[in-house]
């Protein structure tokens, strides 16, 4: 659904929309301008794609003329997955405006919150991140490092004997944040890319059906790094171009390598 920005008419102007949370407690403040005297209320949903919008906020009183920064209190336990989920949350907000006559006007914003203000949050409200630990193989992974940026965003995980700095087995999720692109793009580019790194590469396309590639790559020794493997899927998703991968120092053998490819499979639908 193609939503689009209304955030002014004559009767208000919305400034700014964004959350706040202290510990225990989470708020949500409207930052605006008041240009019709008569508004008597007004009230503020979350639009859902899928669902019933939800009620946020809501005032019952007559607002005066002028800038007016007003604030509520959002109950945690109605609200709180989107603060769980790891990366940038964008949410549309519609304001009802209600006048003396009873007329009715809306208006309606995007908000985005950041993964960095998300952290916070958990923190204040004692909630633990969706996703930080996985279960895949029998054994708990944990998240030691998450980038969200305009063009990709990447999750990593190791074991959770391990950490990033020394680290012998690692998941990835990298999304390239591209429209334009197809998976077979994404992957020349890869391919190509890696054997200018390392010319003893062995790269293998183990499969291309159904939108999604399938692949891996070993090499001895490049460089000054030490031997490594990889396991790969890449395929369109929600947000763009998918690269969820396994690596491994040393060589993977082909028992595991052919287990870790039906693993990975298995792994978007672990962090949903």
């Amino acid at each position: 659904m193609v939503r689009k920005k209304k955030t002014e008419n004559d009767w208000f102007k919305i400034e700014k929309v964004f959350y706040k949370t202290e510990p225990k407690k989470i708020e949500i403040f409207l930052k605006g301008m008041v240009k019709n005297p008569a508004l008597v209320g007004l009230e503020g949903f979350e639009l859902n794609e899928n669902s019933s919008d939800v009620l946020l906020f809501q005032q019952a009183k007559a607002l005066p003329a002028g800038s007016v920064l007003l604030k509520f209190k959002v109950e945690v336990s109605e609200n709180k997955d989107w603060i769980r989920k790891i990366g940038t949350t964008h949410k549309w907000i519609r304001i009802a405006l209600r006048n003396d006559n009873e007329q009715i006007t809306h208006l309606q914003t995007e908000i985005t919150i950041h993964e960095s203000d998300k952290r916070q949050f958990r923190k204040d409200l004692s909630l633990d991140a969706e996703g930080e630990t996985i279960r895949l193989d029998g054994r708990d992974w944990r998240l030691v490092s998450d980038v969200d940026r305009m063009d990709q965003a990447l999750l990593q995980y190791v074991p959770k004997s391990e950490s990033l700095l020394f680290w012998n087995e690692m998941l990835s999720i990298h999304v390239y944040k591209v429209r334009a692109s197809s998976p077979s793009e994404i992957y020349s580019l890869l391919e190509s890319g890696k054997k200018k790194e390392c010319a003893n590469v062995l790269w293998d396309l183990e499969s291309e059906r159904s939108g999604k590639i399938s692949y891996s790559w070993e090499h001895s020794g490049c460089g000054k790094q030490s031997a490594s493997s990889q396991v790969s899927k890449l395929y369109r998703g929600e947000f763009g171009i998918y690269n969820i991968r396994y690596d491994r120092r040393g060589k993977i053998g082909q028992e595991d390598k052919k287990r870790w490819s039906e693993l990975l499979d298995l792994l978007p639908s672990k962090l949903e």
